[in-house]
């Protein structure tokens, strides 16, 4: 799976379980495939940056109600790979909300 169908498939999942607003969409196909995804989900920024050289996938999120440019981001979760299951996607939601 390369970066822009990970966007396809997270925004599929998304689109599922919660209503999203897409703040940044960012692939660099050229620079291992690495790319930047940014969504708001109630209330909350997250972010999802991939590296492709490490195929690593960091998912950060932000304070309630910040504004996406200026955000301070919070690392998550950390993984390899692409994959995230719609269970994982709806819990790590759940759990960043009801903290």
């Amino acid at each position: 799976m390369n970066f822009e169908d990970f966007r396809k498939d997270i925004e599929s999942k998304l689109d599922s379980i919660f209503k999203f607003e897409l703040l940044e969409f960012h692939f660099e196909p050229y620079s291992f495939g690495s790319g930047i995804l940014a969504y708001r989900i109630k209330g909350l920024n997250h972010k999802f940056v991939y590296d492709g050289r490490e195929n690593t996938l960091i998912w950060l999120i932000s304070k309630s109600h910040q504004k996406y440019f200026g955000t301070k981001w919070t690392e998550f979760k950390n993984q390899n790979g692409l994959e995230i299951s719609i269970d994982e996607l709806e819990n790590g939601i759940k759990t960043v909300h009801n903290n």
